[in-house]
Order: structure tokens, then C-alpha cells, then sequence
């Protein structure tokens, strides 16, 4: 069996800078990470590579938080790393790149790089639009982080990874989370859908064989398409039979293999009930935005339209739903509410309070510096 990582070290020079200069460039600005980035890199590495020689993990414990999604009143608790075990996040995502390239399937969305919301729009849009796709199922994993086994991670790991500092050192960081992987963890968005490709590839290989009138047999398979983004699954299919049978296999695959617990699941005919998924809802003829975040989207778009003067906050949350509505069927209520002039007006906000935060700091580094 093929086996992937074996030439990456860990604690070279090289790939330690790799890794902060990636760390540094999406964390250097967080004040609370202030004490990390005020070591020398050289200091940080030598620290890595003592924990990693001496098979010892020193970080801090995580700090876990409630968190209420505002659009469907889920509570998740998130996990708060500290600046160290994030860094070793980066090091170990780095090193297993060449692991999720091979394994991580190309319909497997979320915390993909190009693989987001666009990405499954684009192909949810195309597979319902196609006359020949009748029939589709939603899958859902019942608390999917807390519940990864991490029994059969580790073992997965240990089957594909052929460096034992790098096996050692994600088991490490896995094993302090509470339990499963953490929410909230660089490293475990990755591990997600590792642990579920395997899944993934079963369901689109799961085939069953149909005698012909002559007597012949001929493989068939039982899915058309399927596309997951993180634990939701969307498998679709032109027989109905098939695509039960197919959903059973996954199913028990995901429960007997993965120790993972599916909610009930139904299947639905395209042109009966829409597909609501990744934030969108598709129908044969049309795309709309989900319906919790409309209502979300509009009481944005109409606040700042009627304040005298729009705040960052405000802009800021106009740009971030301007991206829906450039991909939907909403052509009426951007005219209605002027939605093209608003989102260049909070593009020029959000312009002007960047200069401004730049001018400031360059002030500040100056009067520091002729102190």
C-alpha cells in the first residue's frame, strides 16, 4: 500500500519557516498573540524541535467556549488554541499536504483551498439542472466533530503516513482536544475530510450487477454524483432503488467502519422538493439564497441604507452578503434597494478605514522610533 510523507522533516529550517511565514501571515496581527511573536523564530523552532525529539507536547491547555449559530440556534463549543499549538497545527498541515491531495476526494468541499461554497454551488446547480437526475438524498452526521473515533484515526494515519515524528506529533495535538477533534482547530478542518474520504469513495464506487435478458451481467453503478461539504452529503441518482440501496451501504459503511451516526435521512424527488444546501436553494429553473440568511442579509442592506453615515461594521457586513446576491435570482430586490450603489459606497468605506488604520500605525511605528 502506498504510503505518503516519508521525505518531509519536520524540524528542518526550511520547512519550520515555511510554516510560521503562513502562521505569521494570517495571525502577526492578533494582539493576543502579541508574546508568541515577540520570540525569535529561532528560539520558536528550537522549542519544536525539543518537543518533538523528546516526545513531550508543552502547550497550552485549550480554552473550550459556547457558540449559538445565529441562523439555526445550534450550540457548538469551540475550542480555543494557543499560539504554540496552532503553530504546530501549521507544521503538520504543511507536512501532510501531499496525504490530502492524494486521499480528500475533488467534490469534498470545506477548508479546501478553491473547493468553497462556489465550488459546490457551481456543481449542486449543474446535477440539478441535469433532466436526467430524478431523484437526490441529504445525509447529515450526527455531531460529526465530537464523534470521530480517534482510535480509527490514528490507525489511518499510521497505515498512510510513513514518518513516525509526524504521526506522533498530530496524535499529540488530536489528544488534547475533549473529545473527537476540536472545533475550532486549523488542523482538525483538514483531518475532517480525511477521515470521511474514504466514505466518500466508497459511496461513489458502490455498484451493484444487473442481468441482462441474455443472461449477461453488467456492473451498475448506484450513485450519479456525490459532493459533500464537510459532514453534509449530497448523493443524487437517476433510479430510485439504486440510490436507496446506495445510501444504505454509505450509511453502514460510515457506522460499522467509522463508528459515525447518521441522522434520518429521506429521498426526495428534484422536482418536488429543492435542495437546500451550502446556503443556497436550488430549484430546476432557478437559484436563491436560504431563506434564514435573506432575512439576515436584508436587515444589513436596509440598516445601512437608511443610516445618515455607514459605519465599517455596516459596510463590512453589505459586502459580505453582496456575494449571494451576485449568484441568485434576486435581480428585483437589488433594484429595489439600489444594492449595486451601496456595495460601491461601503467598498469606498472600508477603503477609507483601512488608509486610515495605516496611517495610524505608521504614525505609531514613527513616534516609537524618535522617541
Amino acid at each position: 500500500m502506498k504510503t505518503y510523507c516519508k521525505n518531509v522533516d519536520i524540524c528542518s529550517d526550511e520547512h519550520l519557516a515555511a510554516a510560521y511565514d503562513d502562521f505569521a501571515r494570517r495571525h502577526r496581527r492578533r494582539p493576543e498573540f502579541a508574546p508568541f511573536f515577540d520570540m525569535e523564530p529561532s528560539e520558536v523552532f528550537a522549542r519544536v524541535r525539543g518537543m518533538v525529539g523528546a516526545r513531550t507536547l508543552d502547550v497550552e491547555p485549550i480554552a473550550y467556549f459556547w457558540r449559538t449559530e445565529p441562523t439555526n440556534g445550534k450550540k457548538r463549543l469551540i475550542g480555543r488554541e494557543g499560539p504554540m499549538q496552532q503553530f504546530l497545527d501549521h507544521i503538520c498541515v504543511m507536512a501532510m499536504q501531499e496525504l490530502f491531495d492524494a486521499k480528500v476526494m475533488f467534490h469534498q468541499c470545506a477548508s479546501v483551498p478553491g473547493k468553497g461554497q462556489k465550488h459546490a454551488k457551481k456543481y449542486l446547480e449543474r446535477w440539478v439542472r441535469d433532466p436526467r437526475q430524478k431523484y437526490y438524498v441529504k445525509l447529515d452526521v450526527k455531531k460529526y466533530y465530537p464523534s470521530v473515533k480517534r482510535a480509527v484515526l490514528f490507525s489511518m494515519l499510521e497505515r498512510d503516513v510513513a514518518n513516525p515524528d509526524l504521526v506522533w506529533l498530530v496524535e499529540a495535538l488530536v489528544s488534547t482536544h475533549r473529545s473527537g477533534i476540536n472545533i475550532g482547530s486549523y488542523l482538525s478542518q483538514f483531518l475532517a475530510n480525511y477521515y470521511l474520504s474514504g466514505a466518500v469513495r466508497y459511496a461513489c464506487e458502490a455498484r451493484r450487477t444487473r442481468k441482462g435478458r441474455d443472461g449477461s451481467e453488467k456492473p451498475e453503478k448506484l450513485v450519479d454524483h456525490v459532493l459533500t461539504y464537510m459532514d453534509d452529503w449530497y448523493l443524487s441518482g437517476h433510479d430510485k432503488a439504486n440510490l436507496k440501496a446506495a445510501v444504505r451501504k454509505v450509511v453502514g459503511y460510515m457506522k460499522n467502519v467509522l463508528g459515525l451516526t447518521v441522522k434520518e435521512w429521506k429521498l426526495c424527488v428534484i422536482d418536488v422538493e429543492p435542495v437546500d444546501m451550502v446556503g443556497f436553494v436550488f430549484w430546476r429553473f432557478k437559484t436563491v439564497i436560504r431563506a434564514g440568511i435573506f432575512k439576515r442579509a436584508r436587515r444589513a442592506i436596509m440598516r445601512a441604507n437608511r443610516a445618515r453615515c455607514i459605519t465599517p461594521h455596516m459596510a463590512a457586513r453589505v459586502i459580505a452578503y453582496w456575494g449571494f446576491f451576485k449568484v441568485t435570482a434576486t435581480r428585483r430586490f437589488r433594484d429595489r434597494h439600489n444594492l449595486g450603489a451601496l456595495v460601491v459606497e461601503c467598498c469606498r468605506v472600508i477603503s477609507a478605514t483601512l488608509k486610515d488604520a495605516k496611517a495610524a500605525a505608521l504614525a505609531f511605528a514613527l513616534l516609537v522610533a524618535f522617541a
